[in-house]
């Protein structure tokens, strides 16, 4: 069983702090891709050149050009928020955040919503959301 066999406590307060602050990529796969260009209401090849990097073989979501904030971040709210890419999705439940006790208190310290007032995400869900991430 792993170390949080009894829950965690997590509820997204929607601040946009996941979304700032990070060197980081926000990895797109080509599915999420095409979903994002509909419901931005833009082709393909325009929706890539507006709002995608390539990084390696891999295409990553654009930051703001004068800060580390996703480009779709708008206030603290995600322009795309339906439709946001999996990894966005699957927040705070990344393996990383995971391995430990003190991984999961990292990830607390940059995110407001992990806190002993949050509500508690049983194992299950928390297992579920690792397979999606």
């Amino acid at each position: 069983m792993p170390w949080y066999r009894d829950g965690l406590r997590f509820a997204c307060t929607e601040c946009g702090k996941c979304c700032t602050g990070s060197s980081a990529y926000v990895w797109v796969e080509a599915a999420e891709a095409r979903r994002i260009a509909a419901e931005l209401d833009l082709d393909l090849q325009d929706f890539g050149r507006r709002f995608l990097r390539r990084v390696g073989r891999r295409y990553a979501l654009l930051d703001k050009p004068y800060d580390q904030e996703c480009v779709f971040l708008e206030g603290k709210k995600c322009r795309i928020y339906r439709q946001r890419p999996r990894q966005c999705r699957s927040y705070p439940w990344w393996p990383n955040n995971l391995e430990s006790p003190d991984t999961w208190e990292a990830a607390a310290a940059e995110c407001e919503g992990i806190s002993p007032d949050s509500a508690l995400v049983p194992l299950p869900e928390i297992e579920a959301a690792l397979r999606s991430a």
